[in-house]
């Protein structure tokens, strides 16, 4: 069985990566920052009755396809729908805020080494920070 915490970490990872794969200068008319608008998109998916539905709401909220998103991280949320359904719905800001932080210090680690870094999801995991 899949504890809550590692539930929280797939959702954080694959969030992430729908981050990193969205063309935020489609946003760039709003004066909202990229983390609201970003858990706007998140709330409406968590009104979605599956994982995989959520998933496609996201994406056509941040108007992309949905990207390639890691079994490792995708199975588990799967797996146990239900349970992943209402951990996003009730944890949706924390979710968000931890993506968000994911996010830049991914960014963060890699501004140094690469001009412009790709997203690599194996590595998104390694830049989630503990509470």
């Amino acid at each position: 069985m899949v504890t809550k915490e590692q539930i929280e970490r797939h959702w954080i990872t694959v969030l992430a990566e729908f981050w990193l794969q969205t063309d935020w200068d489609k946003f760039s008319g709003q004066k909202k920052s990229r983390a609201d608008t970003f858990g706007e998109r998140v709330e409406v998916a968590t009104r979605a009755g599956g994982v995989h539905e959520a998933l496609d709401k996201l994406a056509k909220g941040l108007g992309q396809a949905v990207p390639k998103l890691p079994t490792a991280d995708l199975d588990p949320l799967v797996t146990d729908e239900d349970q992943s359904m209402r951990i996003l719905r009730r944890e949706e800001v924390w979710i968000v805020n931890k993506t968000d932080e994911t996010v830049q210090n991914y960014f963060e680690d890699k501004k140094d080494s690469d001009p412009d870094p790709e997203p690599t999801t194996s590595k998104l995991t390694d830049f989630i920070t503990e509470d």
